[in-house]
């Protein structure tokens, strides 16, 4: 068949290979001159394949007050009316229920173990480098009392690897924080987890992809909308020209609501914009050997090789501000004495500030599958998890478009689930 996948992040160009790779004509379509240049640019480098709890939850509806109270809360609404939002927000009140909690954690955890086997597939076969090791996340909790939750929910997850560890331990396991032991109240520590360069992975599959004879590359091409007739999706109209395809794969992150909007149907998807700074670490600074999840505050900490280099990846922050890119100095800020507090270091010189919006629905689970309008398929909507889910994703969509019997179960990313 010839498939045309709409975006070239890390979602659109995992799908793209796994369609080449089964042996159809793939075209890939996206705006800017070059891959990877939204959300996959530069986000938390994490590979968090234990860690998939939702934002939505029965505890973030309990903080959502005094986390949109604070100025630097790692959560912010812009004020205004946003039907949009609203009607966003009415659908992730209903996703906090602990039923759907535990419903999404486990589709999510199934995902995640189909995206780490598939990466690692990938990553030898196609003899990519991009900084992936398993480095170990250590989760630190800084109050007792969702520490104490935590701890508990490790306990009957009974999640093998995970280790409940007391502050003076997690400062032992990892050197690199420079916090004091009465800053924490413990930690959850998993060996397994690891890190990588999302966009290092996309430049290294972007030169595989280009050496497929079935892979046509349509970059710097505007996405203008569907073109249908008889019922079904036959073609895009691009700034180029029409391009006709079987089959159409929307993974344009936070831009898939509009081209849903275009198809007739609505897609529950709004962008929380994150941002983050990568610094390279003074000699005198403790190296990082583990990945870092400051939970409290909703920041997450990575150690990177660039150029050959070590580097910091420090990301976080959950702005639901429409499609606004401005690079807001005080959230970087943040970031930046994150990395004093947490690590001990100022940042000096190029910090890389960086912002993007994760395309998200209410109950944070991706939308995969086929949509209202007949010829186009749905893989987008990862929000926070797009790189830990990419491969697994790219895998469940190609197996679904050649009516193959999916390597896991399907059906809790339905768009239908989240109508």
């Amino acid at each position: 068949m010839k498939i045309c996948v709409l975006g070239a992040g890390v979602i659109g160009l995992t799908t793209a290979w796994c369609l080449a790779e089964a042996g159809h004509d793939v075209v890939i379509i996206d705006r800017h001159a070059s891959t990877a240049k939204d959300a996959s640019a530069a986000n938390g480098a994490q590979l968090s394949y234990a860690f998939v709890a939702p934002l939505a939850s029965p505890a973030t509806l309990k903080k959502l007050p005094s986390l949109l109270l604070s100025p630097d809360a790692p959560m912010r609404i812009r004020t205004g009316l946003d039907p949009a939002l609203i009607s966003w927000g009415a659908r992730f009140l209903f996703a906090c229920r602990p039923a759907a909690v535990r419903e999404t954690v486990a589709a999510q955890l199934a995902l995640a173990a189909l995206s780490r086997s598939e990466l690692t597939r990938l990553t030898q076969s196609l003899r990519l480098s991009f900084g992936l090791r398993t480095a170990g996340k250590l989760v630190i909790h800084r109050s007792a009392r969702e520490f104490k939750v935590a701890c508990r929910s490790v306990g009957a997850a009974g999640e093998d690897g995970q280790q409940i560890l007391t502050a003076a331990e997690c400062l032992a396991l990892e050197p690199g924080l420079r916090l004091d032991a009465g800053q924490l109240a413990g930690g959850i520590y998993t060996a397994s987890e690891q890190v990588g360069d999302c966009a290092a992975f996309c430049e290294a599959l972007t030169i595989r992809l280009r050496q497929q004879s079935n892979v046509e590359w349509l970059l710097d091409t505007p996405i203008i909308g569907p073109v249908v007739s008889g019922g079904r999706l036959v073609a895009v109209d691009t700034g180029k020209g029409q391009v006709q395809a079987d089959h159409v794969v929307l993974c344009m992150g936070a831009a898939s609501g509009a081209f849903a909007r275009a198809c007739g149907f609505y897609l529950p998807i709004y962008p929380l914009k994150g941002y983050s700074i990568t610094l390279t670490p003074p000699p005198e600074a403790r190296v990082l050997r583990h990945s870092i999840t400051d939970m409290e505050r909703k920041l997450v900490l990575a150690p990177l090789a660039r150029d050959g280099r070590s580097a910091v990846r420090i990301a976080g922050i959950a702005d639901l501000e429409s499609n606004d890119m401005t690079l807001d100095g005080g959230r970087i800020d943040i970031l930046r004495r994150a990395a004093a507090e947490v690590l001990g270091i100022k940042p000096s010189g190029d910090i890389a500030p960086w912002c993007g919006l994760r395309p998200t629905t209410p109950d944070s689970r991706p939308i995969i599958g086929w949509s209202p309008l007949d010829g186009l398929f749905i893989n987008t909507g990862h929000g926070m998890l797009g790189w830990t889910l990419a491969c697994g994703s790219a895998r469940l969509t190609a197996d679904m478009i050649e009516r193959k019997r999916p390597a896991t179960e399907a059906s809790a990313f339905a768009l239908r689930r989240a109508a």
